[in-house]
């Protein structure tokens, strides 16, 4: 129980963070490299931590990776999807 309670407490943090992070990520790289923009993404996520929880930034990386994971695979196609309908909204 307490468990699930912080699973959604971390997905709630993640969501609202995961497409900036990940248009960051491709700002600076652009096509490909995906594993590199991954982990440029979820260092972006993790300098919006809360300052206390900075000198447990590794742990949180570790203990949390999968939703880490999910939630940027989810933003990329979101962005993918955005991407999309405004290219058709040019043709």
């Amino acid at each position: 129980m307490f468990k699930d309670k912080i699973i959604k407490k971390v997905k709630d943090l993640l969501a609202p963070l995961a497409l900036p992070a990940v248009i960051y990520a491709e700002s600076l790289i652009g096509k490909g490299f995906g594993e590199t923009k991954k982990q440029i993404a979820i260092d972006f996520i993790l300098q919006k931590l809360p300052v206390v929880l900075m000198p447990f930034r590794n742990l949180i990386k570790n203990m949390f990776y999968e939703l880490f994971d999910f939630a940027l695979e989810s933003a990329v196609k979101k962005l993918h999807s955005i991407q999309s309908s405004l290219l058709k909204g040019e043709e």
